[in-house]
């Protein structure tokens, strides 16, 4: 049995509909993700990481007729690359909340009973106000633990009563460990990780909405991205519905045309 090792230095068994289940995601046609299978296979030794696993099928989706699939497939990867500060995410995750309705403000200054909290994103809808604490990671493996969540319900009661906030949700780009579920839940805090909960992950919440990172995009340097990311252009569809936004890049109108025929083909994949 072929062993392969997680990010976390986890082990588990291959499992070949694992890998095409995470290639489906992709919105990849049926007979390029057999394809990709195949060529993974008759790569695998035991205790490949799981990151050469996912190396490899970037690589074969890059040289395949439909090189813009590696960009979906790459999802994970491109969130992870909104750093190295965590502003870039707390305005990622600010569009992923006004994406389900929320009137949102980032880095918002609020007086507590006992001291003054800067609160990552404070969302609003209706009668709702919530006070999201948002956790970046640049490392896979890492998970939010118990002490994350208890130290964010612990912000939310110093600034609840006076700033008559009704809820507070803890959004990380990773995992989070099992107590810190328990601890949400018995709280009533919403946790909404890498891939909890279940249809409703920060994942699914991408992919439904279609809020794909510019760090998606193979046509900008890492320099021009973070300087999109530092004017608050985080989405691949932020460029397609106003290129103009491009302008702090000074770029030709060649190279304009061509971040937006990419960042269009990206946004123009759908998953399954």
């Amino acid at each position: 049995m072929i062993y392969v090792v997680k990010a976390n230095g986890e082990k588990e068994p291959f499992s070949e509909q694992k890998v095409k289940n995470s290639i489906a995601r992709a919105g990849i046609p049926e007979n390029l993700q057999n394809q990709v299978v195949d060529n993974i296979k008759k790569k695998l030794r035991n205790n490949i990481s799981t990151s050469e696993i996912y190396s490899q099928i970037v690589g074969y989706l890059q040289k395949s007729k439909n090189p813009y699939t590696s960009a979906k497939y790459s999802l994970k990867q491109a969130i992870m690359c909104l750093g190295p500060t965590g502003f870039p995410f707390e305005d990622f995750v600010a569009k992923v909340l006004e994406a389900q309705g929320f009137q949102t403000v980032v880095r918002k200054i609020l007086s507590g009973r006992c001291i003054s909290h800067e609160i990552d994103v404070l969302a609003e809808k209706g009668s709702e106000k919530i006070m999201v604490e948002v956790k970046y990671h640049n490392l896979p493996g890492t998970r939010s633990d118990i002490h994350v969540a208890m130290y964010t319900k612990a912000r939310f009661d110093d600034v609840r009563e006076k700033n008559k906030l009704s809820g507070v949700f803890l959004v990380t780009n990773t995992k989070v460990t099992g107590d810190s579920i328990t601890y949400g839940a018995c709280v009533g805090m919403k946790i909404i990780s890498w891939s909890y909960p279940n249809g409703e992950s920060l994942r699914d919440l991408v992919e439904k909405f279609d809020l794909i990172p510019l760090t998606a995009l193979s046509s900008l340097s890492t320099g021009q991205k973070q300087e999109l990311l530092k004017n608050h252009v985080v989405l691949c569809k932020d460029i397609v519905n106003d290129p103009l936004k491009l302008g702090v890049l000074y770029l030709s109108e060649n190279k304009v045309n061509q971040i937006v025929s990419e960042a269009r083909s990206i946004s123009a994949l759908r998953r399954d």
